[in-house]
């Protein structure tokens, strides 16, 4: 059956009309699609990264800005004209139409402070810190918590007006995939060359200490100081102790209560200035120490009672070695030394007859000790023992008991805390005791002898406080 002309153009006409009802709902969904996609392209927040300042900045910054980048939210753009402590109108001028400027600083041994400006009038967001005490551990998290940090202070940034000549505006080109593809691929180099420099920050070296054993590395530490001391001087083994009813008289002793002193000691290190490996741990140590207004009163309460000025003092020098391990640190000593306590103005007292009251004592000595300091964050808590080789007592010796032995013990404890950075108040107590062995014991034929007993012990006992000090090592900064 043959359709007529009208027929033919009728059913054409039918076609065509149902093809485009189907075709309009498919055109529009595409285009809505292309629309959507093309809105969230353009959520992307602008982030303007400016300049970092501090120890391995370069390596912070480099960091961050690949934490931005591989977070995927950010439009991420980069300018040195923002710089860190700078005013708001900087800020603003210089972040290119970012919604945020980030600038940061880096503190050794602490960690990283990004602080977040709004893009629109460079005013302060927030500052955010990222932990790390060493460059290792800190490009660490900033890879894995940067981008939570900032995310809160970057959405309330606001985009600033972007000048024809900001750096930011030229990467809003055709060709920004095959652009983003040469940046991926530079990220990805720049990663491997910071994870390299990291695995070589983190080889111990005795040349390059980390922040973490940058104290125990100082060329100069020292001390400066008060004391409060009480000292006893008593005999042993005398015959009123060995035979209490047999009537002998008790020789003289001899007590100090609490009398003031001032202090200073420490020690350096020269080659710790120019970094010489072991040889820096090794250095000339030395200290003084002075008693002042200091008086004794003897025959107190008595027609008797007189006033006796004191003299003391003491001091030694020598070498010390230590032993860094990381933030603590162990020591070696060995110094000459004389301690001299002397009471003026008893030598020619009734009823003893020429000489004093009590021994004058000037020892001199050899020392050897070993000591320690263990450092947990601002806190520090050190110790130290050891011995004093007398080889001459003085008048102890002298005018006393000539067969004189001695056997001596030094100790102490130390606390302090970090004030600020490279300096601690620091304070402690201190035990000073000599034992002598007087034998044989004097019979008391001598006309000269003013005492009998077969031993005594002169012993100091004190509590201090002080500024502790440690010159920064910046040999390898």
């Amino acid at each position: 059956m043959r359709m007529s002309a009208v027929s033919v153009r009728r059913l054409v006409g039918l076609s065509l009309s149902v093809a485009l009802s189907l075709s309009a709902p498919l055109a529009f969904a595409k285009g809505k699609k292309d629309s959507s996609g093309s809105s969230k392209k353009n959520e992307k927040k602008k982030v303007l990264v400016g300049a970092f300042d501090g120890p391995k900045s370069d390596q912070a910054r480099k960091a961050v800005i690949s934490a931005l980048k591989d977070d995927g939210e950010y439009d991420v753009s980069e300018s040195t004209d923002a710089k860190p402590g700078a005013d708001d109108k900087s800020y603003a001028k210089a972040s290119g139409g970012a919604a945020a400027v980030l600038v940061g600083t880096v503190k050794k041994g602490t960690g990283l402070t990004i602080s977040v400006h709004n893009g629109a009038d460079g005013a302060l967001i927030q500052d955010v810190d990222i932990k790390g005490d060493s460059a290792a551990k800190l490009s660490k998290s900033i890879d894995s918590t940067l981008a939570v940090s900032v995310a809160d202070a970057i959405s309330q940034g606001k985009a600033g007006s972007a000048s024809s000549d900001d750096a930011p505006a030229a990467e809003d080109k055709p060709t920004k995939a095959d652009d983003d593809k040469k940046d991926d691929d530079k990220k990805d180099d720049d990663k491997k060359d910071d994870d390299k420099k990291d695995d070589e920050d983190e080889k111990p070296t005795a040349a390059a200490p980390s922040s973490d054993d940058e104290d125990s590395a100082s060329p100069i530490d020292v001390t400066l100081g008060v004391r409060a001391v009480h000292r006893s001087f008593d005999y042993h083994d005398t015959p009123a102790q060995l035979y209490p009813a047999a009537g002998y008289p008790s020789p003289l002793t001899y007590q100090l209560p609490l009398g003031p002193a001032v202090f200073i000691d420490g020690t350096l290190y020269p080659l710790a200035f120019a970094g010489k490996g072991a040889a820096a741990d090794i250095g000339i140590t030395g200290g003084y120490e002075l008693n002042f207004a200091t008086k004794s009163v003897f025959a107190e309460n008595t027609p008797k009672q007189t006033e006796l000025k004191t003299r003391a003092s003491q001091f030694f020098v020598g070498l010390r070695g230590r032993i860094p391990i990381q933030k603590h640190e162990l020591g070696l000593v060995a110094a000459y030394g004389q301690q001299v306590f002397n009471l003026l103005g008893d030598e020619q007292f009734p009823p003893n007859g020429p000489g004093p009251l009590v021994p004058d004592v000037s020892y001199k000595f050899i020392k050897l000790g070993v000591d320690a300091k263990f450092r947990f964050d601002d806190f520090l808590i050190g110790f130290h023992v050891g011995t004093r080789l007398v080889s001459d007592t003085g008048g102890l010796k002298r005018d006393w008991f000539p067969n004189t032995k001695t056997q001596s013990i030094e100790a102490g404890l130390l606390l302090g805390y970090g004030l600020v950075k490279h300096v601690d108040l620091v304070g402690g107590v201190d035990l000073m005791r000599y034992a002598f062995n007087f034998n044989p014991i004097p019979d008391g034929s001598d006309p000269n002898t003013q005492a009998i007993a077969g031993g005594g012990v002169d012993q100091y006992v004190s509590g201090w406080l002080g500024i502790r000090y440690r010159l920064p090592n910046t040999s390898h900064e």
